[in-house]
């Protein structure tokens, strides 16, 4: 694939990976808010949902880069996870180089396609790639993983530094904001909503995301598109799949929003089974947004 990157270093000040904290492993990198944890059970919620977001939306991906990816693109997927994208579409279009960028190392290592590779490090001290390197960058589920300003100042000029003239820049997000919720959920909603308030993240990126692109002067045209999931039976088998998302979602910051809501853990457990048995009865459901920028 050639030598596009070098490996950096994503160790926090004390030489640690990683911590643990009620039963869970979380990252240890001192400039990032991610609350989220980097283990099996965590790979295992991503895996599972990469299915349902590629339902909901009819594809891989929405932006105009499929002749491209056919002749033989490069291709960055931030905050790539487990890989799961990134294997897909590596197998898919065998032409292409793909590389994926994630400062918790739980991708694959061992029986990747051979036009596929991943780096260890944190996109907040910049990449490793040169300027104008790729011809389509990707990124996903990453509202919590940045605070506004660090979207602003740091990821989309590091995504407009990376990636070609002519290329393409294209991003999912969640709208964290359920609406329609019983007791139980809204009173973690806000709890959530206080939380990211409090290390500066936009609770609902996906809907400022698309001025953000824009007052870059950067992009000839940008893309917005959303879905709605309704939550549970009712929203068929990505509705099933975005409840339980949601619900390991809040299991896996189970010590954070315990002591954030003043609740005892299992206080806190019991607002997450309600979750459950509230948004069949409210039709609680949210929104996803697909956002795809065309660089000038």
């Amino acid at each position: 694939m050639g030598a596009c990157c070098s490996r950096r270093n994503i160790l926090n000040e004390d030489g640690s990976k990683f911590r643990y904290l009620d039963g869970r492993r979380y990252h240890n990198i001192s400039n990032s808010e991610y609350l989220g944890p980097n283990d099996d059970e965590e790979a295992d919620r991503l895996i599972r949902y990469h299915e349902s977001v590629k339902e909901l939306w009819g594809g891989l991906f929405h932006s105009p880069v499929e002749e491209k990816l056919k002749q033989g693109a490069k291709v960055l997927d931030v905050g790539c996870g487990t890989g799961t994208w990134l294997v897909d579409m590596a197998q898919n279009y065998p032409k292409s180089q793909f590389v994926g960028i994630d400062f918790s190392p739980i991708f694959p290592t061992e029986g990747l396609p051979e036009n596929l590779i991943f780096v260890n490090c944190n996109f907040l001290d910049g990449s490793p790639f040169e300027d104008s390197y790729f011809d389509f960058a990707h990124q996903k589920f990453m509202t919590a993983s940045f605070t506004e300003k660090q979207w602003e100042q740091k990821v989309i000029p590091e995504f407009l530094r990376i990636v070609k003239s002519d290329g393409w820049i294209e991003m999912v997000e969640t709208d964290n904001n359920m609406v329609s919720n019983g007791k139980a959920t809204q009173r973690i909603a806000n709890a959530i909503k206080k939380l990211y308030k409090e290390k500066g993240l936009n609770y609902q990126m996906g809907e400022s995301l698309p001025n953000l692109l824009k007052n870059t002067d950067s992009f000839s045209e940008i893309r917005n598109e959303k879905k709605s999931i309704t939550f549970g039976r009712k929203g068929g088998s990505i509705g099933q799949e975005t409840l339980k998302f949601y619900t390991r979602i809040f299991s896996s910051v189970r010590i954070f929003m315990s002591i954030s809501m003043n609740v005892t853990p299992e206080h806190y457990d019991a607002l997450i089974e309600a979750v459950s048995i509230e948004a069949e009865r409210c039709n609680t459901y949210s929104n996803q947004h697909r956002i795809c920028g065309h660089k000038s």
